[in-house]
């Protein structure tokens, strides 16, 4: 099955708690008062925001799109430890940069 956008209707659901989050700041902005009730409102929009995209997520995979589990990759072990210890590879510049600032210091 071929990975389907989501619907505009999807996207407002998940992205309402935010929204109504955001209305709520501005009004604490303007009005000066329920400022205490800040973090509530976002902690609670941040968890509408997870669980409607999950629960999204899960009912396209109900209905045979599991590309929202699938569709990734693991990155690779291409040795960025490796190269940021010894200073070869991609990070040499390090060394000719570190050489230069004690050059200076001299």
């Amino acid at each position: 099955m071929t990975k389907r956008n989501p619907s505009c209707r999807a996207q407002a659901i998940v992205l309402g708690g935010p929204a109504l989050a955001l209305l709520f700041t501005l009004y604490v902005l303007v009005s000066g008062s329920g400022a205490h009730l800040l973090f509530t409102v976002w902690f609670w929009a941040v968890l509408w925001t997870f669980l409607t995209a999950l629960a999204g997520a899960v009912w396209r995979a109900f209905q045979g799109d599991c590309s929202a589990f699938t569709g990734y990759e693991l990155p690779e072990g291409d040795g960025d430890r490796f190269d940021w210890a010894t200073r070869t590879g991609r990070y040499a510049w390090r060394r000719y940069y570190a050489s230069y600032c004690t050059s200076l210091l001299r």
